[in-house]
This record gives structure tokens, sequence and C-alpha cells, in this order.
């Protein structure tokens, strides 16, 4: 690309300076003398990184600044773009690092020093950015096959059965705890489905997974701990343990799950792990039973904590489930956390957390500073979509479902995608894991695939040191067999085109 050759950086010359400060200045100074124009797309990170020879995640931060500072913008599936109207360069104070709060800046307080910690600020792109429904977005419910009708049917009756005792429990002030009936649901579900034995009294509701990941970093963890996190993984976990003051390090994931015999080589002192053990998010593979009991060994054994995200067990299509992590623990040193995101619907932004008894008081006092509780409504909906046993019902149906789907993406792209991707069947969840073929990489198929409308996950933008750049993800959840026949014609002729 012409603008590889503008951007010229030569990384000897500032060896004081962190590299992603020097990517921002160059791309800011390129800004500023006109080389670079508004509106103009960037290099993609991978070619930046493969240009001057640093990782691909020391661009993504600079980047990220460039963001923050309001000088480029990043568009979904689409690319990098320089804004059409850069801010006015103004000079002002840094942190030691030289990053500046975004709001700070969004504020207008130019002038002010840094007055907090950055590192809630520097989270992955993937969580800042609205999701819809594009072929062939991974992790991502069948919304439309959710039962809406009866969703709002069950909302209307709630509020037509209201009386002066009812209404106090829907319209006033909700449990940090959770909703009771809901909390009991909870309890009978994980009984039945996952073969946990708890009580309501051990469960807390919260705003999705994200927030008791975040809330458990916060109490579990001090400045320095050291957290085991998957590698590739889900990138949520990352930015909660840096904004804890933690240090996050990379635990492998090969064909087993998590290795964790290499995990605990590398950080032999780590207070915490977190897994997906039933689906490995974003391989698909499961944790095996011989890991499984090494990591609980582990955390009994240190007094760590295992953080056990059971995000999408519920669409298992053959096979038993393996036990749970929580199950196997003896010492109350796993917190198990489910979602609602997955199995009804994202918007709805409820989860779950199962914790030892001993750690309930501390998370639920906690809860009340941290958002204080969910809505009330979407919990009483919640609760009587599933004591009417609408919740298992759905399940079992998007199950079905899924496994339709899957069938149909599969047979798609061997009939015609099998010059260019070997697919891999899954035993559970909402996508499949593909290798590719030849020497088309993932990040470049995906560039191309996006300006055609189409989204697919290369599982390397979810690394922070393997190299997964031969593999992607493609997800079937949801969409309709007709959504993905023309998604695999529109990637076959993109393909084509890359050969």
């Amino acid at each position: 690309m012409p603008l590889l050759d503008a951007l010229s950086l030569d990384l000897g010359r500032r060896k004081d300076v962190p590299l992603w400060r020097q990517i921002r200045d160059e791309v800011m100074d390129g800004i500023a003398r006109g080389t670079i124009r508004p509106g103009e797309r960037l290099p993609s990170t991978r070619d930046l990184a493969q240009a001057w020879g640093v990782s691909r995640n020391t661009v993504v931060l600079a980047f990220e600044q460039l963001a923050a500072e309001g000088l480029v913008e990043g568009l979904s599936g689409s690319g990098t773009y320089v804004a059409p109207q850069p801010p006015a360069r103004t000079a002002v104070r840094t942190d030691p690092h030289g990053r500046i709060n975004p709001a700070i800046l969004a504020a207008g307080s130019l002038d002010r020093a840094i007055r907090g910690s950055s590192a809630l600020t520097q989270v992955h792109a993937t969580l800042r950015h609205m999701r819809r429904p594009v072929a062939f977005r991974s992790n991502f419910p069948a919304i439309d096959a959710f039962p809406i009708q009866l969703w709002a049917k069950l909302a209307a009756d709630i509020y037509r059965r209201l009386d002066a005792t009812t209404a106090n429990d829907l319209m006033g002030e909700g449990d940090p705890q959770g909703y009771l009936p809901l909390r009991e649901a909870i309890a009978a579900h994980v009984a039945d489905g996952r073969g946990i034995a708890c009580s309501a009294d051990d469960i807390i509701i919260f705003a999705g997974v994200q927030q008791a990941v975040d809330l458990a970093c916060r109490l579990l963890l001090i400045a320095g701990d050291k957290v085991l996190c998957e590698d590739p993984g889900y990138p949520g976990i990352c930015a909660s343990v840096t904004a804890a003051g933690s240090v996050p390090v990379s635990a492998p994931v090969d064909a087993h799950g998590m290795d964790v015999h290499e995990a605990l080589r590398r950080a032999p002192d780590a207070r915490m792990a977190y897994t997906t053990p039933s689906k490995q998010f974003p391989t698909g593979v499961t944790l095996d039973m011989e890991r499984r009991r090494a990591l609980v060994d582990w955390a009994d054994r240190v007094d760590g904590w295992i953080i056990e995200d059971d995000y999408d067990s519920e669409f298992r299509y053959t096979g038993r489930a393996l036990p749970t992590l929580f199950e196997m623990d003896r010492s109350g040193r796993v917190l198990y956390l489910g979602t609602f995101s997955k199995t009804l619907f994202p918007a709805l932004r409820l989860g779950f957390a199962i914790l030892p008894p001993p750690l309930v008081e501390a998370f639920v006092s906690a809860r009340t500073v941290v958002g204080r509780y969910s809505p009330i409504l979407d919990q009483v909906l919640v609760a009587r979509f599933m004591q009417e046993g609408h919740f298992a019902s759905h399940v079992r149906k998007m199950r079905k479902l899924y496994l339709r789907r899957q069938a149909c993406l599969l047979d798609a792209v061997r009939t015609h995608l099998s010059d260019y991707l070997v697919p891999q069947e899954t035993d559970t969840g909402m996508e499949i894991v593909a290798t590719l073929r030849g020497g088309i990489g993932a990040h470049r198929l995906a560039d191309a695939a996006a300006a055609q409308g189409l989204e697919i996950m290369p599982l390397s933008s979810l690394a922070r040191e393997v190299d997964a750049d031969r593999q992607i993800a493609l997800g079937f959840s949801a969409f309709s067999p007709d959504q993905i026949t023309d998604g695999v014609a529109r990637l076959q002729a993109v393909c084509r085109g890359l050969s």
C-alpha cells in the first residue's frame, strides 16, 4: 500500500519511547503533514506490524490510543480510517507512558493531570462495537427464532396483575444479590443441566458475565497478581485483569484445552486462572479431565482462584458434558459463571455467578457499589420464563435449530470452499473453526470479506502470543439456510480473488 511507504518508522531513533507511542506519533505527524488525509483508510494492523517488525498488539494499542484522541475511527468490518475532521493538536499532559485519558479529552479538561488509571480505557476493540448479526458472526444467538410474542405476553401479564404489594416489588428497589425467584430458577436449572448442587443463596445476578469477572478481579486480586488467561481467548478477562492492576499471563490452548502445565510453568506464582472448559472460546475445544483435575488441584494447593465461564454449555449436540470444575472443587476455590446473553438474547445483559459460600457476602456488598442491582422487570421476566418451562423448551428448540444450521454451513463450505478451507464439526456452541489452505492468511481474508459485507473471525485476533493465523471461526447460529448459502457464495468469490 502507498501509505506503508509514507509511514516510514525508524524504531531505532527513539529507543527510550515505547514502540506503540512511536507508532501513534508517526501517524499523528502524517496527519498533521497532510501525507495521511482525512477519511483515508489506514493499512491493517497486521500489515503495519509486519512492515515495522513489531507485534500486532503493539500496533493495536497505538490505534486504540489514536481512536481515543479522535484522530482515527474504526468501522466494524471495514477497517480504520482517519477522522474526516481530526481534532486540532493541543498540548496536553499525559501519564508516564504517554497515554491520554479519553474521558478527560471528551470533557475538554486538557490542562488537568490524569487522575486515574488509564487501564480501564485500554480494552479490546471487539468489546466496544455494537454487534449485529452479519454472516458469519460468531457466538450470536438466533434472534430470529426467539419467541418474542410469548415474551411480550409474559411482560403484559406481569403488569396486568400488579397490585399495591407487587407494584412495590417490581417498581421499587431491587435486591443487590438478585431477584430471589430467578436465583431459585437458576439453581434448579444448573442442578438439572450441569449437575451443580447449590442454593439460591449461593447465586448473585450480574449485568452479564463481564461484570462478574470485573468484580471478581477487584475483590480477589491485588496489584501485581498474575492471572492465567487462555490464549487465544476472551479479551474481556485481560481487560478486567489489567484494570485491577494485575498481570494477565498467556496460557496456550491446544486440542485438549488450556495447557495447564505450561501455564503454571510460565507463572508458578499465579493467583487466578480464567477458563472456558466446556467449550473454549474461540477454538471450540473441551478441557480434558486430566487438565481439569490439575487446575482444581493447583487452586487447592496454593489457595488460588478459578473463574469457570460456562457461557454456552446449554448447546451441546452430542455426547455427555464433562463435570464442571465447580463440581470437582472441594475447597471453595471455583467461581462458576453463566449467562442469558447466549441462551436468550444479548440485550438482556443478565448473567449469574455461583460462588463458594464464604465469598457471597463480600460480593453482594460490592454489587451494591457496582450498579446496585440489575433491572427488576428483566429478572422477573426471565424467572417467569424459566418457572413456566419456556426456557427449557426454548433451549431444546435452539439446540435442534443450531444443529441444522451447522450442518447447512458444513455442507456449503465442503461443497464450495473445499479448495480454501478445512472446516471442523463442533459438538457444542454457535460456530465452527476452519483451517485455511494455501497462502491466504486469516486477517487478509477477513479484511477482504469485510469489504463484501461478511464477518469472519481470525482466531489470531483474540491471541496474545500464540500464532493462529491459519484458523478462522464461522458462526452459524444466527443465520438461516438462505443467509448461509448466500454468505458462502460471497466468501467463495472473495477467496478466488485472493488466490
